[in-house]
């Protein structure tokens, strides 16, 4: 029996190798697909730069060589692709955009530019207003629902693994039928929301917001297969 991954590449595939690490076999498809933004590389007058998923840091990685400025970003696998990428200054928060607030409402820096998606989870200009912290937003990319195929008629599909609320909606968009007979495990509670009401075998929140626990959870409470 296999679980869907949902999540964008090359995240997908960094989280087929941890299921498979714990015995856990899996089908890679994506429900969405990163597209670049028309966006400047201009980094003046800023005193650092916050990224919200490993999307953001490839993409700006990809339009400026600029790695001197502090960083911040929301989770582990995000300041893995900053150090990936060549940067060396990385606060990292506690994997979601509340910790993230949290964690810049601390740091001295007053104005910081946020590397974002075109539809961001949440506001960050607006969480941190009340803190005097200015916040720009530029968005650098874009994520877009692709057509489901495989998922739909695969006979031995007993789980799916959701990594963010965009990708949950997709899911249950395009894959409703399908849902009753999966276990349903969410990254984060924003990625349970859209399940909410729907039919699912089971669903359940990774207790951290970060793949590893994701994976971890999977491990836990599904059976494996007989090796």
């Amino acid at each position: 029996m296999r679980t869907w991954i949902t999540r964008t590449q090359p995240g997908a595939g960094r989280t087929a190798a941890r299921l498979a690490a714990v015995g856990l076999d899996s089908l890679v498809e994506p429900v969405l697909e990163v597209r670049a933004l028309p966006a400047s590389a201009d980094v003046t007058g800023f005193e650092g730069l916050i990224f919200t998923s490993p999307n953001a840091v490839a993409r700006f990685a990809a339009l400026s060589s600029e790695r001197a400025l502090a960083v911040f970003a929301v989770g582990e696998a995000t300041a893995e692709a900053l150090s990936d990428a060549g940067f060396t200054d990385i606060r990292t928060a506690g994997g979601d955009v509340q910790a993230l607030a949290h964690l810049l409402a601390a740091r001295p820096a007053r104005r910081l530019l946020h590397l974002a998606p075109r539809q961001p989870a949440a506001d960050l200009a607006a969480l941190l207003e009340p803190t005097g912290i200015e916040v720009v937003v530029r968005p650098i990319y874009e994520t877009v629902p692709v057509l489901v195929t495989t998922a739909l008629s695969a006979p031995d599909l007993m789980a799916v693994l959701v990594h963010s609320a965009r990708a949950a909606r997709t899911v249950v968009e395009q894959a409703r039928s399908r849902l009753p007979g999966l276990h349903v495990l969410a990254l984060s509670q924003a990625c349970a929301d859209p399940f909410q009401g729907v039919a699912v075998k089971s669903l359940t929140v990774a207790p951290f917001p970060d793949d590893a626990s994701l994976v971890r959870l999977a491990h836990e409470t599904l059976p494996k297969a007989p090796r």
